[in-house]
């Protein structure tokens, strides 16, 4: 068996303690002074995050009525408009936006159509709903609605009744 091989300590000789070097003893109060502001504007930055972070973000839902020959006809102003079962989808129309619980998120009114040759195209757009939700409700006047999700209101939903 070998012997314990120990390893060499160096001691200070005893005396007394050395005074801090000057420029120490001068930057003390500075650093002490900078390191709390920096730390304040930390804090606050951090709260800052945390309150934008938790917002419920919104966006705008688009889309568009479009009737079709036999669901519209078209006034001495060339304005089309809903007729029979659709009578009620025309220009001014209530759009309310919904959760699935039919709780009104926001709402507009169906804008001034355009005309082609075979469809009659009244747009809304509705600004202001939360993004928070699952399904979403689209509700036209009192008689139609529609589930969707919010990429198909971000990207522009076209309902055919």
């Amino acid at each position: 068996m070998q012997p314990l091989q120990s390893t060499s300590q160096y001691w200070l000789t005893p005396g007394h303690d050395l005074e801090p070097r000057s420029w120490q003893r001068r930057s003390r109060r500075p650093v002490i002074v900078i390191s709390a502001i920096a730390g304040v504007i930390f804090v606050i930055l951090g709260i800052g995050a945390i309150a934008i972070g938790s917002q419920t973000r919104d966006f705008t839902a688009e889309g568009a009525v479009v009737l079709t020959a036999g669901q519209y006809q078209v006034s001495a102003n060339d304005i089309c408009g809903g007729t029979g079962e659709f009578e009620e989808i025309r220009v001014g129309t209530r759009v309310r936006i919904l959760d699935v619980d039919l709780t009104v998120l926001e709402q507009s009114t169906l804008a001034t159509p355009r005309l082609s040759a075979d469809e009659c195209r009244l747009e809304f757009s509705v600004p202001g709903i939360p993004e928070d939700r699952d399904r979403y409700v689209v509700e036209i006047g009192s008689l139609f609605r529609y589930e969707t999700t919010q990429s198909v209101l971000e990207h522009g939903i076209d309902i055919a009744p």
